[in-house]
């Protein structure tokens, strides 16, 4: 940076409760070397100690009667930074706080066509100044409290064009007793002339402390199949092991997993076999494994149909709106609520659902919809945010399902289940339409720093099923034909061809997470099986998007990932844009001592002529580049 980022001790401090809100800074006292704010009763103190930058900002109730919190914010404005940040110069990375909403590179200023300017960034977020390379990060680390991080953009001007402050805001809604202490977040400030090195260290610190807090990640990704993308809510048992089967034949051991996704259960919230599955789970379980794989199951533990006994007979087990009423939503199949994790006896059901499915023989668990609990707003129980209720909610699951069952968070905000998941999804639902392979390239490139620092990630399923790779003439159950417009949408414009394809395929494979399969493998024909092999053969380390905060780094992105031979590199130009384009090969791949491999053919070929490459429309083109 062009000057030095004045540390957290020196921002602003604004607490906000129930009842009134206060604004003013940290003061330190020779008693106490950690600086403090107070708001009559509520105290917020700022410390360090684990010989990082990193502080934790604490609350604590020093009054008689319990204190509603609402938010803390930790912010450096406009004005008080004076003219060191212009809107017009920078761009920032934004991530969401869950799958739901998309991650990438946008500007700051304005919106873009798949982000709003005004939405906060969650758990961290980059600024960089393009024109000199200057980056600040801003971000929360582990151990995560019970509370959400927001990074907050602040404005001088309404209009957003002209300089701007960051804040942290730290939402943590909830009940404090007299005299409890609780430990908000721990908050790191990171500067440099890198983007992607300061989320490379920020992903360092991330591993180091999780580590301390005794999480073991996966050794690797995993593999596997998953039900839902082609078959969703219609899948019957026979479906499942037809896929089994083809799996087996086709792929063998180099597939781990074979999951059942939404459609096998009675009712939401009753996770037990429908009338699609009349064998039983236990027994499909078994019949899985007889081919050589380990049986998933997918759940929203949280989700109940209001169609259920479970709901009838305990309306006291389940989370209320802002005036007490039943939270529900539409969702699958009808009007859902969702289970209070507060509440003993629904922790204990919920608890009891999982060692169940375990006991049948599952292996992988795919949890989903637990961000909806979000919108809820009055519980049995006020002591903890909707953070700490979520992440709670996947302690009681992994205390369930044991150590070495395979956890997948499917939509869970990432602060409250890292630690504890082994794996997060990193995009939306994919589905065979440009419109979802364009907008999950985006949020999986910008979240590569996520693979083996937090677990494996989760691209959601690679599927190739098209024209070209399939005999099958219904790729989807019949959708509404609906156009491409701006910022795409759900299932718009035409069905995937073969180079969307390859390209969704690629950036599955590159990011180094997990890569679950996701079409009907009896239809596939010989090209679809021969490109999903091509993914099987060599798994690569987590893949950099090289040019992340240029100006083409969003459509035309450019990805390199490492594996397990130190002289051997995977390189992936993409072009997501719907013209053609050139792109330059990276210097360092062009040195005359380097071997060039095609990823789908396996041919050596030359150099690519002056170092540059011609990229189609909506394409993607791979090599491996060998050292010798």
């Amino acid at each position: 940076m062009t000057f030095e980022w004045p540390s957290l001790r020196k921002a602003t401090v604004a607490a906000v409760c129930a009842d009134r809100s206060r604004q003013g800074e940290f003061t330190a006292s020779e008693a106490d070397d950690d600086p403090t704010f107070r708001m009559d009763r509520l105290v917020v103190s700022l410390s360090s100690g684990d010989g990082t930058d990193a502080q934790t900002i604490s609350v604590r109730n020093e009054g008689p009667e319990p204190l509603s919190l609402r938010e803390i914010r930790l912010e450096w404005s406009a004005a008080r930074l004076g003219d060191r940040l212009d809107a017009r110069d920078y761009v920032q990375l934004h991530h969401t706080r869950d799958f739901s909403g998309l991650s990438g590179v946008r500007p700051i200023h304005r919106p873009a066509a798949w982000s709003p300017a005004a939405e906060p960034s969650g758990m961290v977020s980059v600024f960089c100044r393009r024109r000199t390379g200057d980056c600040v990060l801003l971000g929360a680390l582990p151990p995560y409290g019970d509370c959400f991080v927001d990074i907050a953009v602040l404005h001088a001007q309404a209009h957003r064009d002209g300089l701007f402050g960051l804040g942290f805001h730290l939402r943590a809604p909830r009940s404090i007793g007299p005299g409890e202490r609780v430990a908000l977040a721990n908050l790191i400030v990171l500067q440099g002339d890198d983007g992607n090195a300061l989320l490379s260290e920020y992903a360092n610190l991330i591993r180091q402390r999780l580590a301390a807090m005794k999480f073991e990640p996966p050794a690797a990704r995993i593999t596997g199949w998953n039900s839902w993308d082609y078959y969703a809510g219609a899948v019957r048992a026979e479906d499942v092991l037809a896929n089994a089967s083809a799996a087996s034949a086709l792929f063998g051991e180099r597939l781990r997993y074979i999951a059942i996704d939404e459609g096998y259960e009675c009712q939401w919230g009753v996770w037990d076999a429908g009338w699609k599955f009349p064998q039983g789970l236990e027994d499909l379980c078994a019949q899985i494994r007889a081919e050589g794989f380990e049986p998933g199951i997918w759940t929203a533990p949280l989700m109940v149909s209001v169609y259920t006994p479970l709901y009838r007979d305990h309306p006291d087990w389940f989370v209320g709106d802002e005036i007490g009423n039943p939270y529900a939503q539409n969702a699958g199949y009808g009007s859902m609520v969702q289970l209070d994790i507060t509440h003993p006896e629904a922790e204990a059901h919920i608890r009891e659902t999982f060692k169940r499915l375990r006991a049948a023989g599952f292996a992988y668990f795919k949890c989903d919809f637990a961000q909806l609990l979000l919108g809820a707003s009055t519980f049995h129980a006020p002591r903890m945010s909707h953070a700490g209720m979520i992440r709670r909610l996947f302690e009681v699951i992994r205390e369930a399902i044991g150590p070495d069952a395979y956890l997948l968070a499917c939509g869970a905000p990432y602060e409250s289940v890292i630690g504890i998941a082994d794996a997060h999804r990193t995009t939306g639902d994919i589905h065979n339409y440009w419109s979802h392979i364009r907008h999950n390239i985006r949020s999986m490139l910008a979240r590569w720093w996520m693979q083996g620092a937090i677990g494996n990630t989760d691209p959601d399923t690679a599927i190739v099923r098209c024209p070209d790779t399939t005999d099958d003439r219904q790729l989807n159950r019949r959708w509404g034909l609906n156009p491409w417009g701006l910022g795409a949408g759900w299932a718009a414009g035409r069905e995937m061809n073969l180079e969307e394809a390859k390209t969704l395929l690629l950036a599955c494979y590159v990011t180094g997470g997990d890569l679950l399969l996701g079409d009907a493998l009896p239809k596939l024909n010989a090209a679809g099986i021969e490109l999903l092999a091509r993914l099987l053969e060599h798994p690569v380390r987590r893949g950099i998007p090289l040019n992340l905060f240029e100006p083409d780094g969003d459509e035309l992105p450019i990805v390199a990932a490492e594996t397990v031979d130190p002289n051997k590199r995977l390189l992936v130009l993409f072009n997501l844009g719907d013209d053609c384009r050139t792109q330059k090969v990276p210097a360092d791949f062009l040195a005359p001592y380097c071997a060039w491999t095609a990823f789908w053919s396996g041919e050596t070929v030359p150099l690519p002529h002056a170092g540059e490459v011609a990229l189609e429309p909506r394409s993607a083109t791979a090599w491996w580049v060998e050292r010798r």
